[in-house]
């Protein structure tokens, strides 16, 4: 029996956490006769179901992401056995001679100015990408732009190798505008950590522009302390000065999280940059108008079924946002085309090729 090993510390995390969610059951499914071994915090592993599969085995790992002992731990804590290594993010062991495969999420550490600029994190960035292009035998990418951006910025022995598979919308997304109320008031939602990428200066600063014609709040859910790259201090006394307006929920529970989203009357995502951007499909798929920014894989996942602006233009966005509320019929139509539109986007779909991937590759 081969053995596949795949690296599950990552399973909390805001992003590639929602991927890991998303593809461990159907690869523990499609994989019956491979040994899929999980590296991570075993106590917390072995809370999901797939965890109980004959084929799964769990071992404790725990190293910190972005370390140094990340690269000395996780060597030594791959089975000898391992025909396959598993990466669902671009940080891979650098010291571990095995078969590798990748998931790159975006090329965002290579591409944005607030993370280029720190040397520390770009030579970081620089190296991992270096060293995944030239010796992973398969890559995974979220979307054909995140495919085009890691050719473009990176160079490698092959592109063949290089395969698109995009995420999928939890099935618990289409019940989510059933759910009560958190909030009296309407209000427009914003998913996404508060990093400077994701451009929500622009959308406060629109916001602000607008808010004495509308009485829509705007309700910001993400992290927004202890990142490695965070908004400036400027930002968080901006939205503090709009007070009751503009709401900073900071993390929430998935069940908040589908309330929120799913009893908003749309979903605003202004980001500079997106590898795929998973919050307006999920949106759709709870019946909510999505008003998205023309930049990175956006156009690409959402198709004509967004509602779009130029990030770089605060009074484009609030102009959107007066027509998303006034327009009835618009408003109408997206929900039917973005409940479709989300139909193409299953994480069974996602799991079946990247497990036939990966059987292809042990």
């Amino acid at each position: 029996m081969k053995t596949l090993c795949i690296d599950l510390r990552w399973i909390d995390a805001s992003g590639v956490g929602v991927y890991i969610k998303g593809i461990m059951p159907g690869l523990v499914s499609q994989l019956r006769d491979v040994s899929i071994v999980g590296l991570g915090d075993r106590d917390r592993l072995k809370e999901f179901s797939w965890s109980d599969s004959e084929n799964v085995r769990l071992i404790d790992c725990r190293t910190g992401r972005y370390s140094l002992s990340e690269q000395i731990q996780l060597p030594l804590a791959i089975p000898k056995e391992t025909n396959l290594f598993f990466s669902p993010y671009y940080t891979i062991p650098l010291f571990y001679r095995g078969r590798l495969a990748v998931t790159v999420h975006d090329l965002s550490h290579l591409v944005v100015e607030e993370i280029v600029s720190n040397p520390k994190k770009r030579i970081y960035a620089e190296t991992m990408f270096r060293a995944l292009r030239k010796r992973a035998s398969i890559i995974f990418t979220v979307s054909r732009f995140t495919k085009t951006e890691l050719l473009r910025h990176t160079k490698g022995p092959r592109e063949d190798n290089i395969i698109p598979t995009p995420l999928g919308v939890s099935p618990e997304w289409y019940g989510a505008a059933e759910r009560p109320a958190i909030r009296s008031k309407p209000y427009f939602v914003c998913v996404g950590n508060i990093k400077p990428y994701k451009n929500l200066r622009r959308l406060v600063e629109a916001f602000l522009k607008i808010k004495e014609d509308l009485p829509h709040d705007l309700v910001i859910v993400g992290q927004k302390e202890g990142l490695i790259t965070g908004e400036s201090p400027e930002f968080f006394e901006r939205v503090e000065k709009a007070g009751k307006r503009i709401d900073m929920t900071g993390p929430v529970s998935f069940q908040e999280l589908l309330s929120l989203v799913g009893n908003a009357d749309a979903l605003i995502m202004p980001s500079l940059y997106e590898g795929f951007g998973l919050p307006p499909v999920e949106a759709m798929a709870a019946g909510i108008p999505a008003v998205v920014s023309q930049a990175g894989s956006l156009p690409e996942v959402c198709g004509d079924a967004a509602l779009y602006f130029d990030p770089r233009s605060e009074d484009q966005i609030a102009a959107r946002l007066i027509e998303i509320v006034h327009n009835k019929g618009l408003r109408s139509s997206l929900r039917v085309i973005g409940f479709e539109r989300s139909k193409h986007y299953t994480w069974e779909s996602c799991s079946e090729k990247t497990a036939a991937a990966l059987l292809a590759t042990l």
